[in-house]
């Protein structure tokens, strides 16, 4: 299909807060990720297409006043903030064990996660969460476009800022697109990937349909049709359960002009073919998912990856969408842990 002809890319994914005091939920920044699309007009940075060797470089970190939590966050400790390349990223550490470095979708922040899905990583991994630009926590530099492979650029810088050496990445939605644009871009920055809900950008991905698109970007699409999107019909409990847990951690603040700037980032991602280009030269491991009834990332998109890729797994999850990681987190954590220990890491 020409690009032209393309499906515009869905605007976000998971920002739904929760107005805990009448059970309802509130909508708030709701940020997705979603198949290829046309481009828009901005100009984009260019990213370097080199292969990257990350050295342990520790910056100097300042703890956020007030920012721990108390209660069934609490093991997520602070925020913490530390310089790279011309921002500031926020972020947490927990757990212990190989470090696995997570990557948040299009505008949503570190209270994204469910805490369910964090707590069980943490008894496996030292984990790092954190805010891409202009989210929460991380600050911007709107002088440049940003773009997938800049976000990329700032998770690589993360890792070296925090001396982790050659972590997990875990992506989910636009944060699996980063991912695989780190792996394809800069696959000595980290040890394995696993990605859920991407895809590969450019003429190759396979769009979101029409009319979900259209629900996405509705600015009349209410919470409830939000989980809809997220979650199969029959869901009931894994969507009760994620409204429950996304209770549980402060939201954080998305300004306009941040939704707006990932929003032309995914756009301009429909017509980059680096990540594309380059995934076949690198040589991790990768573990690649997605759920069956998918509606914002179509899973053909697993497929793909999975078959330009040297080394990937592909597993789909039956009777699940694009929260498929959340909706059954139980078996996605031991999927995670059974693909890092076979390849090594540990």
């Amino acid at each position: 299909m020409s690009a032209p002809h393309r499906t515009p890319r869905a605007l976000t994914l998971h920002r739904l807060a929760v107005a805990a005091a009448v059970a309802t939920v509130a909508l708030g920044a709701v940020a997705c990720s979603s198949g290829g699309g046309h481009a828009t007009s901005a100009s984009r940075s260019k990213p370097s297409t080199q292969a990257t060797t990350v050295t342990a470089t520790t910056a100097a970190a300042t703890i956020v006043p007030n920012s721990a939590l108390s209660g069934p966050g609490a093991f997520l400790g602070p925020v913490r903030q530390i310089p790279v390349d011309g921002i500031t990223i926020g972020y947490r550490q927990f757990g212990s064990g190989p470090d696995l470095i997570m990557v948040m979708g299009d505008t949503g922040t570190m209270s994204d996660w469910t805490v369910n899905l964090l707590s069980r990583l943490g008894r496996h991994y030292h984990v790092t969460i954190f805010d891409n630009r202009g989210v929460g926590y991380t600050t911007d530099d709107t002088s440049v476009p940003d773009t997938i492979p800049l976000m990329a650029d700032d998770t690589v810088g993360l890792i070296k800022a925090l001396g982790l050496r050659h972590p997990t990445l875990l992506g989910w939605s636009m944060g699996g697109e980063i991912g695989l644009t780190v792996a394809a871009l800069h696959p000595g920055a980290i040890s394995a990937l696993v990605s859920t809900g991407g895809d590969l950008g450019g003429s190759q991905a396979i769009n979101t349909p029409p009319a979900v698109a259209e629900e996405l970007n509705s600015p009349r699409t209410t919470g409830p049709q939000m989980l809809d999107l997220l979650f199969p019909a029959d869901a009931t409990a894994a969507r009760t359960a994620y409204i429950e847990q996304l209770g549980l951690i402060p939201p954080e603040k998305v300004g306009i002009e941040t939704l707006l700037r990932q929003y032309q980032a995914g756009q301009a991602y429909g017509s980059f073919e680096g990540t594309w280009d380059k995934l076949p030269d690198s040589t991790i491991p990768m573990l690649i998912t997605n759920g069956s009834l998918d509606e914002i990332t179509p899973p053909g998109n697993a497929s793909i990856i999975t078959q330009r890729a040297k080394h990937a797994k592909l597993v789909l999850f039956p009777d699940a969408g694009h929260a498929m990681l959340v909706q059954d987190s139980g078996r996605f954590v031991s999927l995670v842990t059974e693909f890092t220990k076979a390849s090594g890491i540990e």
